[in-house]
């Protein structure tokens, strides 16, 4: 087990392939494992859905991001914390970890636009298959809300374009739709 989220205050995560996770909640599932835009999925549920930009520069990584890396040392890396929310209420924790080429590149001036928006946008990118993790509810309480109680799924997956890599890692919070039971 390794830490993986900062913002969480410590716990500890640990990720599987997504083959490998049984889920039951077949709407969950859907969420975790759909490989469209997890942007424009939100945004259809709700009126507004905003990019709150936690922060964003050079951060170190953890081991298993590294292992999901390129071994190069010359490369530096940027790390993004975001929160995505409908009106105000927090639906996903997102810790994306992008090569400074592409910051100063193809991602020049993100700022608080969905990466998604970028990288859906842009056919060059490749995306790998899912890994799955399931995290303490209680590690991510926001705007000095209750903790939550239970476990909150998160979704990871590596895109490419040509040498550059960029992991990204979202964490549905309690009040997604992604725990809905239609």
């Amino acid at each position: 087990m390794e830490l993986i989220f900062p913002y969480a205050h410590g716990v500890q995560v640990q990720w599987h392939p997504a083959h490998e996770v049984t889920i039951d909640n077949p709407v969950l599932r859907h969420w975790l494992l759909d490989t469209g835009s997890l942007t424009e999925r939100l945004q259809e549920c709700c009126n507004t859905l905003t990019v709150n930009r936690l922060g964003q520069g050079d951060a170190p990584l953890y081991a298993n991001e590294k292992r999901w890396l390129p071994d190069n040392p010359a490369t530096r890396w940027q790390v993004r914390e975001v929160l995505l929310c409908a009106e105000t209420a927090p639906w996903v924790f997102a810790r994306s970890v992008l090569p400074q080429s592409l910051v100063d590149g193809e991602l020049a001036n993100l700022g608080s636009q969905p990466l998604g928006k970028r990288l859906f946008n842009d056919e060059r990118f490749v995306r790998s298959e899912f890994e799955l993790c399931e995290v303490p509810a209680h590690a991510f309480c926001f705007h000095d809300t209750a903790p939550a109680q239970g476990t909150l799924w998160g979704r990871r997956s590596r895109f490419h374009l040509q040498h550059d890599y960029i992991i990204v890692a979202e964490v549905f919070l309690a009040g997604s739709p992604a725990y809905e039971s239609r």
